[in-house]
Parts: C-alpha cells; structure tokens; sequence
C-alpha cells in the first residue's frame, strides 16, 4: 500500500496544507488541499503557542480525521529570513580503492564539521561537486578509484531555537516532524526540471513577508537569498496612500487576478471598485510601480540581480511563485529591475496535480511530498548497481 504522507507549508499569513501519496507511475497524487489563515506564525517563529495550537494543530487533526491510514510521515517547510546559505569544503582520504558510501558521508560531515554551532541547524544540505585526487572534478563519485575525496557542499542553515520550538509544540500535541525544509526548495521540485536546473534558471519566491531569490546551475542550488519584506508591505503601503480598507485590499488580491475583478470602464479611463471607493486604474499602477520601486531599492534587489548577472550564466530567467505573483504587470516589473526574462504562469504544472490557478499557493507543500518521496525511496539493487556503472561514464 501506498505510504500516505502529510505536508505543511507555514506561511507568514496562510497554512497550506495537503496529504499525497505516490502512484503506480510514480508521480504524487494530491489526496486532500487545505488552506488557512493563520495570525500565530511570523518570519519562522511561533509567535503565540497557544494559538498556534488553535490554527495549525487542530486543522492538522482535522485533515488526518478525513483521511483513512494515517499518514506516518509529517513534512514540513517555511519561509524566513533568518536562513542562512554557506557553501563548505571538506576532504579525506579513502582507505579503500574504490569510494564507498561511508566515504561520502564521511566527508559531508568533515565538511559540516566545518560550520558546527551551538545556535544553528541544518535544514538543507547537496552536494555540488566532488574532487577526486585533487584534481578531477566529478557529481557522482561512488565506486569511483581514488586516494583523496573532497566536497563542495551547499547548506541552509537556521536558528535552532526556532527549530526545537517548533518540534517540541507538534511532538507535545502527537505530532514527529519527519523532515524540515526552506522555502522555496520544495517547489523548485515542482516547478523546474532537471533539465533547467542544469541550464541555471532562478526561482523568485514573492510571499507575504518574506522575498527569496534561489538559483540553481549545474543542477544545484548554488545561491539563496531570504529577505524581510513581501506582498504584506506592499498592501498596507497601498492601504494608507489610497485610505481603502486593508481587509477590502487584501479580498480582491486573494481572490483573483487583479485585472478582472471590480475592473469598471467607460470610454476613457478604467477603474477598480473597492465597496464605497472608486479608484483610476492607471493612478493605482503608478502607486504600485513607486511602492515596489522603493522596496526594492531599500532591500538592494537591483544590486542582487546585478551580481548574479555577472558571475552566474541564467540563461532561462527567473520563475515567479508567491502571494507577489498577483500582482497587475509584477512580470514586467521584475524584469525591468532584474534584466531576466519572468515566467510566472505554470498551465501546465497546475493541470499535472488537477489543481487550480489559485493553487499555486500549494506548490511548496507539495514539493514538500516529492522531495521526501524521493530522498527517502527504498532503491533496489539493481538499481545501485546501474547507478554505479553510469558514474563511470559521467
């Protein structure tokens, strides 16, 4: 039977929740979505336990009431500014002819060793390349000949205080997390290939409080970026310099695309109606360039993206997700302050898990799903063997 596993995606204003499973064809089925607003829950921290309790465990509770065989597995991701990207070395020498396993989690650890902390826990952690004899640079090094072996490792690291809080409130409800993830690593499993990871493609992840710009060459993530500020900023921005309820702001954007909702026009101009208020579209977009312009000049985006244009080749552009992704000609924008092309309609995807446009808001718990699924699959032994024998051909 197929092994049921849960994801939660926290969110600085919205739990994503959903339960999937693999299939004969060994895709994920999507077996239940649920989405809620949440208050408790802030920049990676449990700001209110007792309410968190209300919010999250309880809703929890309620998805594994719906859901026969109760999933086992508990995966969770979130997004913070408080993550930490290091990319460390380590190097040993092999005892044996041939590199085994053991020689390979030997040297992540030497690696790791490297940046061991009392205050921070790893999260995340790939390999992005591996030396062979201090000369031969190789992505699959078992079973290769060799007399010293060292890594280059990417990890993601955050608060540990923050990390032991959250476990302690799930495992004192009932609740072991299996695995903990950054956002947004688990969507990039969704939303790029194999082959555009390769290629160097960047994912943007424009949420409600957090901005995190990932990039992935060579088929590895090689740069994050978590910065403290999102759509909420934006919004409340709004809010003030237009005097329209914030509550009324925030429904039209939740809802649906911007320029279909309250859109009145005549023969001249354009308007957007918020209950009592009435405003020129074209007057709301010129407010919105300058709100964006201005956050992205105080958190030096211009500066990020400049840097990456000159030392990383992203021929593919930048991939949009995010609460951020609704925003009226946010494409254009982006790409005018970054210089990369934006791709932030996923069609395709979408229709892949039978989800919906405003799904998008699952992708990270989803990926969530796919990464455990895949990290943690049984692999036979024929299988290792033929893995084996290809890295001698790499």
């Amino acid at each position: 039977m197929p092994e049921k596993i849960l994801s939660i995606d926290l969110g600085n204003k919205t739990l994503k929740a959903c339960i999937g499973e693999e299939n004969e064809k060994g895709s994920i089925d999507i077996l239940l979505k649920i989405s809620k607003n949440i208050e408790s829950f802030n920049n990676g921290e449990i700001i209110d336990t007792d309410l968190f309790e209300e919010e999250v465990i309880k809703t929890i509770e309620n998805i594994n009431n719906q859901i026969s065989n109760e999933p086992k597995n508990l995966v969770l991701s979130f997004s913070s500014s408080f993550f930490n990207f290091q990319k460390v070395k380590g190097k040993i020498s092999i005892n044996d002819k041939n590199v085994s396993e053991d020689d390979i989690q030997k040297v992540h650890l030497i690696a790791k060793t490297s940046i061991a902390s009392t205050n921070y826990e790893i999260l995340f952690e790939e390999p992005f390349c591996y030396f062979v004899d201090n000369t031969y640079k190789i992505r699959e090094p078992l079973g290769v000949e060799a007399r010293t072996l060292e890594v280059d490792l990417i990890v993601i690291q955050c608060f540990k205080s923050i990390i032991q809080k959250i476990k302690e409130v799930f495992e004192t409800n009932g609740f072991k997390i299996s695995l903990i993830l950054p956002n947004p690593i688990p969507a990039s499993f969704i939303i790029l290939s194999k082959k555009e990871k390769e290629q160097g493609s960047v994912l943007v992840d424009f949420g409600y409080k957090i901005f995190t710009i990932s990039v992935f060459q060579e088929g590895k993530l090689i740069f994050l970026k978590s910065l403290n500020f999102g759509l909420s900023n934006i919004l409340e921005d709004l809010a003030i310099d237009l005097s329209l309820d914030f509550n009324d702001l925030i429904n039209v954007f939740e809802n649906l695309n911007f320029e279909d909702i309250n859109l009145k026009s005549n023969k001249k101009q354009k308007y957007l109606k918020f209950n009592k208020s009435k405003i020129n579209y074209s007057k709301f977009l010129q407010i919105l360039n300058n709100k964006l312009t201005y956050y992205f000049k105080k958190n030096n985006l211009k500066e990020i993206f400049q840097y990456l244009k000159e030392n990383y080749k992203l021929p593919l552009g930048i991939y949009l997700i995010g609460s951020g992704v609704f925003l009226p000609h946010i494409d254009i924008f982006l790409k005018k302050q970054s210089g990369y092309t934006v791709k932030n309609n996923f069609d395709d995807i979408l229709k892949n898990f039978n989800l919906e446009n405003k799904d998008i808001i699952f992708f990270n718990a989803i990926g969530n799903i796919i990464y455990y699924n895949k990290k943690f699959k049984k692999v036979g032994f024929f299988e290792s063997l033929k893995n084996i024998f290809a890295n001698f051909f790499k």
